[in-house]
């Protein structure tokens, strides 16, 4: 059996993880500190100057969550920063409302689904977490 560590974390209310590989790092996110870019994608939240690295922040509920889920009141404080080599090459977080816990989790407990963005669905304390390609998402948000 394999086992492997996943990031559970929520862009609203719905529970979501990724590999732990992904990440470089989780921190607090001021949207002081963003500079906005003029004509971008709503999904496209600014970039930042991560210590003299600029970072592109993404709103990864454009490609996660279905058109018409209410994410109103869910403040996005939280940044999840990607490994550039392991993602898009580029150095981008999500802007996320929660970065919850780490879990240990063995390939036998993940349900396989079919669909594009979403690798399955983990068993989790309260119920199933849908488990995403970073890569995919970010490519497709």
């Amino acid at each position: 059996m394999v086992t492997y560590h996943v990031l559970e974390f929520t862009p609203g209310e719905e529970q979501y993880c990724i590999d732990i590989e992904y990440v470089t790092e989780v921190l607090s996110r001021s949207k002081r500190d963003e500079t906005s870019i003029p004509e971008s994608p709503p999904h496209v939240g600014g970039k930042i100057d991560l210590r003299g690295e600029i970072t592109g922040v993404i709103d990864p509920r454009a490609g996660l969550m279905p058109e018409g889920n209410e994410v109103d009141g869910h403040s996005q404080d939280r940044m999840i920063v990607f490994d550039v080599e392991k993602t898009t090459g580029r150095d981008s977080g999500w802007a996320v409302t929660a970065a919850l816990r780490i879990l240990t989790v063995d390939s036998e407990s993940v349900g396989a689904v079919d669909g594009d963005l979403i690798n399955g669905l983990v068993a989790g304390e309260d119920g199933q977490i849908v488990r995403v390609d970073p890569e995919t998402v970010s490519a497709e948000t």
